[in-house]
């Protein structure tokens, strides 16, 4: 990928592009609002807007991790929108108005369906694709409300000025879900907010102010990315943390540290923290710019895409999560490196009860609350033990989605084998079950594979169903190094190959008809290997 001081150059440089795209919209003089210390000289640090409350600009909202802190611009300026779409009305926007009650009662909203608000984030609109592709994916799916949030009055730079807008936003959404409430009847517990960077943080505070304002609880936030600038080890009641909804699932995918041009949060802040290849960068988000450009129409967009294609495949990975066609698996682990190299492995179940919180990532991650509070017969299983951290694997372009598998491959230590000594190279392979086969998988990483030693990793690819046979290949690369040179045929002598499919809840040990493997090996069970993960 592009390197860490190039990024940040290059992010500073689009938010100056971008900044100069935008017309500058006239002052607007805040007519409705009190300042305190004008009025009676008390309070220096709260300003107070009519109809939306007031907002403090000292502790907790600014501190060692926030030393930039400011007041929410005016109402009028930021002017959010709410968009309602209905599957009546999916395309024309019935805008409402937590203050304006005939536009609550004259609207298509159904009180008894589920109701979805969306919320962007920095530099964006309520018009963006992807809102609409969300949008449309969700209408089809069921019967609901959705309701699209436009805040492009308070998202454009500076971004720390986005950041205090999202919280008189927040405030505003809430109030509409109370009038909802209070006026249809609307349960707020059936009310879902799906948020991205900025807009995560956005759906906290809508949460928090059902709380606080109205003693009601928002029912889901699904928080993609949560924006990490200013935000990062603040407290919780400045953004996003699990108190805000009965339930708070997130998806990490840029992680870095913001100097090294990272923009998401990498600390976990929701009930179930899904972080797909380890929540830092995404698999083809270190193709060149140029590739970006070919892919776009302008510029800009190209900019955008190259910039922010770690940030914003939390959404690619959302939207897609929402069709039922795979299933995007993961499993509980304390480190990446962990999961990766097998050791976090297999589900929790009444047969394996020493198995592994599973969930899927996106959309249907409230399934894992409802499958595991029916085991334990609690009613919210995730309470006592908040922000599980999940990981997952992903492909690199759509369809993103992928199955897991945890293969080991046992270097044999026959006679053979040991008259051999080790050899260098790498593995690969192919896993041929009842119903398709993989392509060619990479293992592990070229390296030293001596006799009598185990090798495991989780991999990732389509679905075969259950695992029969596999095909195991091996290769050493020369390189112009001369201690890589070899006089003669890199031979590897292996004993089995354990492959485990989480998906399939099933394991099958497989060996080769000969232990010696010149380049590539067909493995077939050894004898009644196929039995069901059990850790």
């Amino acid at each position: 990928m592009y390197n860490h001081t190039g990024g940040l150059l290059l992010q500073t440089a689009f938010l100056i592009v971008l900044n100069n795209e935008i017309p500058q919209q006239p002052a607007v003089m805040p007519a409705n609002f009190t300042l305190k210390q004008l009025k009676n000289g008390e309070d220096p640090g709260l300003l107070c807007y009519e109809g939306v409350g007031c907002y403090s600009v000292t502790y907790p909202w600014t501190d060692e991790a926030r030393p930039v802190t400011h007041f929410p611009e005016h109402p009028d300026k930021i002017d959010p929108i709410f968009c309602l779409y209905t599957r009546e009305h999916r395309t024309k926007c019935h805008r409402l108005r937590h203050n304006e009650t005939e536009t609550i009662v004259n609207s298509k909203i159904v009180p008894t369906h589920r109701t979805y608000i969306l919320a962007h984030g920095f530099l964006e609109n309520g018009d963006k694709r992807w809102l609409k592709v969300l949008k449309d994916k969700l209408l089809n799916r069921t019967d609901c409300n959705v309701i699209v949030i436009g805040w492009q009055g308070g998202s454009q730079p500076p971004y720390t000025q986005a950041v205090a807008n999202i919280r008189l936003v927040g405030r505003m959404g809430g109030h509409l879900l109370g009038v909802l409430n209070g006026l249809l009847g609307l349960k707020t517990e059936f009310c879902h907010v799906i948020g991205h960077s900025l807009g995560a943080h956005l759906a906290g505070y809508i949460g928090n102010t059902l709380i606080t304002q109205y003693n009601l609880t928002l029912g889901r936030i699904s928080a993609l990315d949560p924006a990490e600038p200013h935000f990062s080890e603040t407290d919780p009641v400045v953004r996003l943390d699990p108190s805000d909804a009965l339930f708070v699932d997130v998806i990490h995918t840029n992680a870095q540290p913001f100097i090294q041009g990272g923009l998401g949060m990498d600390e976990p802040v929701g009930h179930l923290d899904f972080y797909p290849n380890g929540g830092v960068t995404q698999p083809g988000c270190s193709d060149s710019f140029k590739h970006s450009l070919d892919a776009e129409e302008s510029i800009i967009k190209a900019l955008r895409n190259f910039l922010g294609c770690d940030h914003v495949r939390s959404y690619h990975y959302y939207i897609e999560s929402i069709a039922d066609r795979c299933e995007f698996m993961a499993v509980e682990c304390d480190t990446y490196e962990n999961f990766k190299a097998g050791k976090c492995f297999g589900c929790k179940s009444e047969i394996n009860p020493k198995g592994r919180i599973c969930a899927k990532m996106g959309f249907r991650s409230i399934r894992a609350v409802q499958k595991y509070g029916a085991e334990s017969g609690d009613i919210h299983p995730f309470l006592s033990k908040s922000m599980i951290k999940l990981f997952t694997i992903t492909g690199s372009k759509s369809l993103y989605c992928r199955y897991l598998y945890r293969v080991t491959v046992r270097i044999s230590s026959s006679n053979d084998s040991l008259a051999h000594g080790g050899e260098v190279g790498s593995f690969s392979l192919e896993i041929v079950g009842i119903k398709d086969r993989t392509e060619v998988i990479p293992l592990f990483r070229e390296q030293a594979y001596k006799p009598g030693s185990v090798h495991t990793e989780v991999v990732a690819s389509k679905t075969v169903g259950r695992v029969r046979t596999a095909i195991l290949h091996w290769s050493h690369q020369i390189s112009f190094n001369i201690l890589t040179w070899r006089w003669h045929l890199p031979i590897i002598y292996v004993q089995n190959v354990t492959i485990d499919s989480l998906e399939e809840s099933s394991s099958i040990t497989l060996c080769p008809v000969k232990e010696e493997i010149k380049k590539e090996r067909e493995l077939r069970p050894c004898s009644n290997t196929t039995e069901l993960i059990n850790e």
